[in-house]
């Protein structure tokens, strides 16, 4: 019993029902979005429904899934800090299974770290923008040199743009306001800097590892179903779980796990580091963005060679997110932030070692 009341056991349960909550909902909301954009396709209402009817009825069910699952995280999250009654001094006896104590060396001394409105935000938004985007697509410019990818013929420039920018802006705003606005800010509460930057970004890493494949799709009544993909009739209520079912089964490429999973620790403690580094927000939406944009527009003029040799997929695996070559270019990012946040020094933020953090 005092197993299942540990706090360790209440993270993972955390975790658990953040899944399930999200496979729960996620054929209701997909039915409910395919109405909307029925709807505003037969007639228009206002520009703001009809935009958000446009977008759910183009967006496959693995992406509602992924939006669902930020949702309960951020729902289940006070229930979490109220089932762990986080505290400094140990508890008393009969309050032990249920209270988390927190040794002294990890515990925040202070209140946290309140987002400031810095005046160099636009600049930092700016910077973080073209340092992430601008590394990434040198290193893409450097696979296809290389020709481990190839461009595709003709280029498709202004779809790789329509569909690069609205997901760098929406997507990097949402979960940086999820993930280092209130997930960091809390932690910053309670734990000292370095432990809450890895604790985000752990759980950063892992809500976004653990999404569908790409090889799901909608069913269709008589369409034949290609080989290798898995496909879940959204009218089902169980659909939400046959998500989960191919997301475990993920696990099953262990070079998969190890360097995406990998991937993504290191862009969470950058983005983390980031926000507490400056003290706000503009600098992590500005990578974060860069990021997503390099990715998307990368992914759609170019493709991947087949005839690569095996003994490479080490260097790079299926996507610019995969392999060592990614490793070092985010290594080489996390550098240049360091270096930049020292332009703009900061009074406010406090240090993550015993030594002042600059920040802006």
């Amino acid at each position: 019993m005092r197993l299942l009341r540990s706090d360790a056991t209440k993270l993972i349960l955390y975790l658990v029902c953040c899944f399930l909550l999200a496979a729960l909902t996620t054929p209701w909301l997909y039915n409910a979005g395919m109405r909307l954009g029925e709807l505003t396709e037969e007639q228009s209402i206002n520009p703001v429904v009809d935009y958000v009817g446009e977008h759910a009825r183009r967006a496959e069910l693995p992406k509602y899934f992924k939006r669902c699952l930020l949702a309960a995280a951020l729902l289940l999250l006070l229930p979490l800090i109220f089932a762990l009654k986080l505290r400094k001094k140990p508890p008393p006896l009969q309050d032990s299974p249920w209270s988390a104590y927190l040794p002294s060396h990890v515990v925040a001394p202070s209140g946290g770290q309140p987002l400031r409105n810095s005046r160099w935000g636009p600049l930092q938004l700016l910077m973080g923008f073209l340092l992430a985007a601008g590394l990434l697509c040198g290193m893409g410019w450097l696979l296809v040199s290389k020709g481990w990818f190839s461009l595709k013929d003709p280029i498709p420039w202004d779809l790789a743009w329509k569909k690069s920018i609205g997901p760098a802006i929406s997507a990097s705003v949402l979960e940086e306001i999820i993930f280092r606005g209130v997930f960091l800010g809390i932690c910053l509460r309670t734990f000292r800097p370095a432990t809450a930057i890895i604790v985000v970004s752990l759980l950063f890493s892992a809500l976004h590892f653990l999404q569908p494949p790409s090889d799901v799709a909608i069913f269709d009544q008589g369409t034949p179903v290609p080989a290798g993909v898995m496909y879940i009739d959204p009218q089902n209520h169980l659909s939400g779980f046959q998500l989960l079912q191919a997301i475990l089964m993920r696990f099953q490429n262990f070079e998969l796990v190890l360097f995406e999973f990998i991937s993504l620790a290191a862009i969470g403690l950058i983005l983390a580091y980031s926000r507490y580094a400056t003290a706000s927000l503009w600098l992590p939406i500005g990578l974060h963005s860069g990021w997503i944009f390099a990715y998307i527009f990368f992914k759609r003029i170019t493709l991947r060679t087949p005839e690569l040799d095996e003994n490479l997929h080490y260097l790079i695996g299926a996507n610019i997110k995969e392999g060592l070559i990614p490793l070092d270019t985010l290594a080489l990012t996390a550098f240049l932030v360091v270096l930049f946040v020292r332009i703009f020094p900061s009074r406010t933020a406090p240090s993550i070692n015993g030594a002042d953090v600059p920040g802006s």
